[in-house]
């Protein structure tokens, strides 16, 4: 009797379709024969191998291995033409299947075997083979991710392209320092595992859960040699080396910003690295091995660059003071042509040691080195000390009713290079005023709503899929917050103002933002009918200051330098308005607290007035000497 009617090949599973759940996200679906890749099911949801693979047999004759349920939807009798095939190795859980090799690459380098099936059991009997695998795996990873780096860095933020031979030696000497490719690194990462786990047996895995831990085992172990964010580093390290004028809170801001590949980098490896590498097929997968947790911040990854400077026993220079200062300058708009060079006096007589990288994460970063050095030049170029300017100028705003001065005027006038010449005291604390209130430190996500909910969609929660249901409610959401904003656009903007700065209203002043930074109200150009001067002694106080009054007038104003003054049975900071408007923009400018910029200024300081009493006392003892030598040249009178 014909079976067939059709005509057509007979379906080798008798017509049946195959009910798969799966044991990872537990997602039931039914599958056919035209389903099978290599023999394999792959689930629909989460991409996941199933364990059951597709013969020419009864699928009842089919067994059921872990959470995998077979049943028979509707079949036609045939006869059994093959067993079951053992169980392979299980693949991570929500992990894709690979991908197809991209074109270009030659084709002597793909694997012998099916690509979508995972390696037997007995290739993974010995550790160090599963250890070699995951060690290359993310060992390339990470030079890839380097290489990214460093080419948006030089086509996108115009850094030199020096900086990418010189980050390719730091990172040569940098993983021959880490020692992962030692012959004893991975017995060592299996004996620390052992005396964790208790286990004995180093040399095969007696089941899957122990060869998943030893897997992780060897992943924790190089995420502590060789961090994900030792890319980063690297990079401020190299452009530290070819003297470019970047701040490691520059790589930082770009990079949580996604201007450098850092945070979703992670999802253009396997494309990075291509199909040349299949033959070194690690069980992990691109998520699990390069995603970072975290951003460090500039602090930890200045002291992360000099910890690798002294690991591979580079020597360092110095900040390219230069460059930093004049970048600062033009950010302030002051005249560059007349403060630069003083400054670099101070700095070719001074020469600090925190204008050196350093491994300690407690020193103070070299940028606020370099702003104290600029505070000091325009306390002595502008003779800034106490006298009571910013006072007047605050007064002259309150007599004249409380509006805000033309900018044409004297006291609100920004002077360029070319009238530098009649920039006084009172110009230049207007011009810091003013700068003070462009200085943006805030993310370009968190400008709005819908910048953050695209920054998190495409950079925080890259990678992740979700059901058809998620993806249709998500864009349902997004219509209804597109037509609040198209219906009211001003409450829009004011709602959104409020909710992202989360600030609190005391005295007239806005206190604290929400990621943590300090907001000060614009002294100059507010129109709050609040005094101006209280404003200053509130931010003051808030950040552990003591407002002093101005100085009486004096007939030789020297230096002032300001010390720690004892107040309430504690020591406190005490400084002046005038002083106080540079520290906290140049702190502004360094993203540091305005105390640390203080602190610094204070140590500097200190060791101008150490050079300078070294000098005086050299001098007194040559003017010394050289009048004994005239006293002994003289005759002596009979």
């Amino acid at each position: 009797m014909d079976l067939n009617p059709g005509g057509a090949s007979p379906d080798p599973y008798g017509g049946g379709v195959l009910h798969l759940v799966c044991e990872y996200c537990s997602s039931a679906d039914d599958y056919s024969a035209d389903d099978a890749e290599e023999g394999l099911f792959t689930c629909r949801r989460c991409f996941a191998v199933h364990a059951t693979q597709a013969t020419a047999a009864d699928p009842h004759g089919f067994l059921v291995t872990g959470s995998i349920s077979v049943r028979r939807v509707a079949t036609q009798p045939t006869a059994k033409l093959a067993t079951h095939t053992p169980t392979p190795y299980p693949r991570t859980p929500h992990a894709p299947a690979p991908a197809p090799a991209p074109a270009g690459f030659d084709d002597f380098l793909e694997p012998s075997e099916p690509r979508d099936f995972a390696p037997g059991a007995g290739t993974w009997g010995q550790p160090e083979v599963l250890a070699a695998r995951v060690r290359w795996r993310y060992v390339r990873g990470l030079q890839v991710i380097l290489q990214r780096q460093l080419e948006v860095l030089v086509e996108r933020h115009r850094v030199g392209a020096l900086v990418c031979g010189v980050a390719g030696t730091i990172w040569v000497r940098w993983v021959a320092a880490s020692k992962v490719f030692d012959d004893m690194w991975a017995r060592q990462v299996l004996a620390d595992h052992d005396k964790r786990s208790g286990s004995g047996d180093d040399t095969i895995f007696p089941q899957q859960k122990d060869r998943r831990r030893v897997e992780f085992a060897f992943l924790r172990s190089l995420r502590a040699l060789l961090p994900i964010y030792s890319t980063l580093a690297i990079c401020f390290l190299a452009c530290h080396v070819a003297r470019e004028a970047i701040l490691p809170s520059d790589i930082y801001r770009w990079a949580m910003e996604s201007k450098i590949p850092y945070l979703a980098v992670f999802t253009e490896v396997d494309k990075l690295l291509g199909s040349s590498l299949y033959q070194h097929r690690c069980p992990l997968d691109a998520r699990q091995l390069f995603r970072p947790v975290q951003v460090i911040g500039a602090w930890q990854l200045e002291a992360a660059a000099g910890s690798i400077a002294q690991r591979i026993g580079l020597r360092l220079p110095s900040v390219n003071f230069y460059a930093i200062a004049q970048h600062c300058l033009k950010d302030l708009a002051l005249p560059v042509d007349k403060i630069l060079p003083h400054a670099c006096r101070i700095y070719e007589w001074a020469m600090p040691a925190e204008l050196w990288l350093s491994s300690n994460p407690a020193r103070v970063p070299t940028r606020v080195c370099v702003m104290a050095i600029l505070i000091v030049t325009l306390r002595v170029l502008y003779n800034i000390n106490g006298q009571g300017i910013w006072e007047k100028i605050c007064e002259e705003r309150r007599n004249a009713g409380g509006s805000a001065p033309d900018e044409n005027s004297s006291t609100f006038r920004i002077l360029d290079d070319s009238n530098s010449e009649e920039f006084g005291m009172r110009e230049l604390l207007c011009a810091i005023a003013a700068a003070y209130d462009k200085i943006n430190v805030v993310h370009d996500y968190s400008s709005d709503l819908c910048s953050y909910l695209k920054y998190c969609k495409e950079v925080i929660f890259t990678g992740l899929t979700c059901s058809t249901e998620e993806e249709h409610l998500i864009e349902i959401f997004r219509d209804m917050y597109k037509a609040r904003e198209d219906d009211n656009p001003k409450e829009h903007v004011k709602s959104q103002s409020q909710g992202i700065e989360e600030t609190t209203i005391t005295d007239g002043v806005k206190k604290r933002s929400w990621d943590g930074t300090f907001i000060e109200a614009s002294c100059i150009s507010s129109s709050s009918d609040d005094d101006a001067m209280q404003i200053i002694k509130s931010e003051m106080q808030d950040h552990g200051f003591h407002y002093m009054p101005p100085r009486k007038p004096r007939k030789s104003d020297g230096y002032l330098r300001y010390r720690r003054r004892r107040l309430s049975g504690g020591f406190v900071n005490v400084a002046h308005a005038d002083y106080y408007m540079l520290l906290r923009a140049f702190a502004k400018l360094a993203e540091v607290n305005v105390c640390i910029m203080h602190i610094s200024v204070l140590n500097l300081e200190k060791r101008l007035a150490c050079i300078e009493d070294r000098i005086e006392r050299s001098l007194n003892t040559l003017q010394n000497l050289s009048s004994q030598a005239k006293d002994e040249l003289r005759p002596v009178s009979d």
